[in-house]
């Protein structure tokens, strides 16, 4: 059966005219299957014990399509890739990353109660679309 995360996938990829290739799967399907936030040589690591041999420019660059896709987060802060919990919902996503675990937990500025369009607007800007923003946190496991 094949997952939503997936669906979801293939749909941006036909719906933006881009090719749906072997390696942008193996890729995706990879992390849509992490329970955790993944570094591109963890990836590499991953793909090769399951027989997926990928060099590291061939792994950034397929992370970097499906980051401007905005099916994926790249987190700056730990350089590790996440597949986004909500793809679908239009909104500033907030990536909370534990600074000791590096769990993620992944929310909106809207549920975290945060008004960007104000303070964006008073300065003449506004927020790319699909963005996220992340914000270093101590989970409750941390504390």
């Amino acid at each position: 059966m094949i997952s939503k995360s997936k669906i979801t996938a293939l749909d941006r990829c036909y719906k933006s005219k881009h090719s749906i290739t072997p390696q942008r799967m193996v890729i995706i399907d990879a992390l849509i299957n992490q329970k955790k936030a993944i570094s591109a040589y963890d990836l590499r690591n991953h793909l090769d014990v399951i027989g997926k041999k990928l060099n590291i420019a061939t792994i950034y660059r397929i992370l970097d399509f499906w980051c401007s896709l905005n099916l994926v987060h790249r987190i700056s802060s730990i350089n590790k890739f996440i597949f986004c919990a909500n793809p679908n919902e239009k909104h500033t996503h907030i990536i909370n990353c534990c600074q000791k675990c590096e769990k993620i937990v992944e929310s909106c500025h809207k549920k975290m109660g945060i008004d960007f369009s104000g303070g964006i607007e008073n300065l003449g800007l506004q927020l790319a679309s699909g963005s996220h923003l992340e914000v270093p946190v101590f989970c409750a496991s941390c504390r």
